[in-house]
């Protein structure tokens, strides 16, 4: 089992290489949504690109809390985060500089009505496995843990 420390590290460095992950947002109602998004940790907060008709833009303009998840079953980290921005992907040249360096792609180039959102991450879990359940939180109310 990991400690604290290393925990945290292991998930910084997994945020830092991952250019995928799932994003849950839920509608007023509360019907839930789950997407694979693109996104960018940009060292304190992720951003994702979406159309800014999409489901889950709706769904975080009524709602602005999400779930975000990445890694598997055996080696998973869980982000409750907030909106805290949301920003036409034509209108900050170095955020979409920025996403695009780290995923590969840039929304402004694939068509009109693209959107960041930024996530300001809240709590954040991290386990490899059922032997890590205990102490997998790794971050609360936004202080890293460790």
């Amino acid at each position: 089992m990991r400690d604290p420390q290393t925990r945290v590290a292991d998930v910084k460095a997994a945020l830092e290489r991952q250019a995928d992950l799932w994003l849950a947002s839920a509608s007023p109602e509360g019907k839930p949504h789950l997407i694979a998004v693109s996104a960018w940790w940009d060292g304190a907060e992720v951003v994702i690109a979406t159309t800014a008709t999409s489901r889950t833009a709706r769904n975080l303009a009524q709602n602005p809390s999400a779930r975000l998840a990445l890694g598997s079953p055996s080696d998973a980290i869980v982000i409750d985060a907030r909106v805290v921005e949301v920003v036409p992907a034509e209108a900050r040249a170095e955020l979409a500089a920025g996403f695009a360096r780290a995923v590969g792609w840039d929304p402004r180039e694939v068509g009109q009505g693209w959107s960041f959102f930024r996530f300001k991450p809240l709590r954040m879990q991290a386990f490899k496995g059922y032997d890590e359940l205990e102490g997998r939180e790794v971050m609360r109310g936004s202080t890293w843990l460790g």
